[in-house]
């Protein structure tokens, strides 16, 4: 039975408290009808919980501004929320139209720096985050004791000549919940094989992150990407102020699994209303990796939750070394993440021990 405003509640004792499940949970689409956005379809997405998010069907079903009773922690950009059609691949040109929000996709055939492969050229971290969905679906239901909320629809990206990959994505949450579930299924839909590479980006931000803030991982290993990375390993779960003239630092690092089988990572700040951490989970077996991006600069204040399925291009050095990912014409594979909201010191204890142990 869905736990709300303190009251444990059957589906009937719910339903006589309201004159429709949407005073308290729901999903409803919308447009943008200004700025950058202009055109672009958005879900805004509410629990009874306090978390509300914004699903952007036309930005790879990606989640943008994520709240909880108001409080933001997902990390906003200065672009705002931009239409895919104003997206520029070249280079970093990615970055004039990278909203943030809370995840962010980056595939799916290529993620990371810029590359060049056999004469074709990569922008950072690829197209998919700038592809629009189809066949989007919205549905709202009881579910035995479960009020659940679910977001469905596919992403291809294609190219005449080229592969063509396929993501199914399945958003998923439920009355009374904190957590969101992103479930993706890769199909290669072409006839011949293909490079498959997925990375996602999740972004946290103030007043999450701040300089009581922390972050959990169990570590396996770890490597630092950049120079500034290189020069401040040790202080990597460790935060500051806003800085003037920080470089951003990106780590790399293997997490160690749970006993049940998932990579677990978390920001945590235990100074914030008595406690609030935000979590990330995923399927060690499909993401058997993930980065940090640390980036505490003056307006750009962010740490990057990352859970990816191969190291970092080079494009070239993967395919040497037998990393890059690859799927055969029909091939597919499935992977999943969950993003939870942890209140309280209590539970602030019991997410540190799950993911380091106690």
């Amino acid at each position: 039975m869905p736990d709300l405003f303190s009251q444990s509640l059957t589906p009937d004792q719910v339903a006589e408290r309201v004159g429709r499940m949407d005073q308290v949970a729901g999903a409803r689409p919308f447009v943008f009808d200004e700025g950058p956005a202009r055109g672009m379809r958005g879900i805004d997405v509410w629990t009874g919980s306090g978390l509300t998010f914004t699903v952007l069907p036309d930005r790879c079903l990606d989640i943008g501004s994520a709240r909880l009773a108001g409080r933001p922690f997902g990390w906003e950009s200065s672009t705002g929320p931009v239409a895919p059609e104003r997206f520029d691949p070249e280079g970093f040109r990615w970055l004039r139209s990278f909203g943030g929000g809370l995840l962010t996709t980056c595939g799916l055939r290529h993620f990371g720096a810029p590359d060049c492969e056999d004469g074709e050229r990569w922008g950072l971290h690829g197209r998919a985050s700038h592809l629009s969905a189809e066949q989007v679906g919205v549905e709202s239901a009881w579910d035995g004791d479960v009020y659940r909320i679910r977001i469905r629809g596919r992403v291809r990206e294609a190219e005449v000549f080229k592969p063509t990959l396929v993501l199914e994505r399945t958003i998923a949450t439920a009355l009374g919940s904190r957590t969101i579930e992103i479930a993706d299924r890769i199909t290669n839909a072409g006839y011949a094989p293909s490079a498959a590479m997925l990375l996602y980006h999740v972004n946290l931000g103030w007043p999450l992150v701040s300089e009581t803030s922390r972050l959990l991982v169990n570590v396996e290993s770890i490597r630092p990407v950049t120079d500034r990375a290189a020069a401040a390993q040790d202080r990597h779960a460790e935060f500051q102020p806003p800085t003037e003239g920080f470089e951003e630092e990106v780590y790399q690092i293997v997490p160690k699994a749970g006993g049940d089988g998932l990579a677990r990572a978390a920001i945590v700040n235990p100074a914030l209303d008595g406690g609030f951490g935000v979590s990330v989970a995923w399927t060690l077996d499909t993401l058997p990796q993930m980065a940090e991006w640390k980036m505490m600069g003056q307006g750009t204040y962010v740490v990057g939750v990352e859970p990816m399925n191969c190291p970092f291009p080079p494009r070239e050095a993967l395919r040497k070394k037998g990393l890059m990912p690859e799927l055969e014409p029909g091939q597919s594979f499935e992977t999943a993440v969950t993003i939870s909201v942890h209140l309280g010191a209590e539970e602030l204890v019991c997410l540190e021990e799950a993911i380091l142990g106690g």
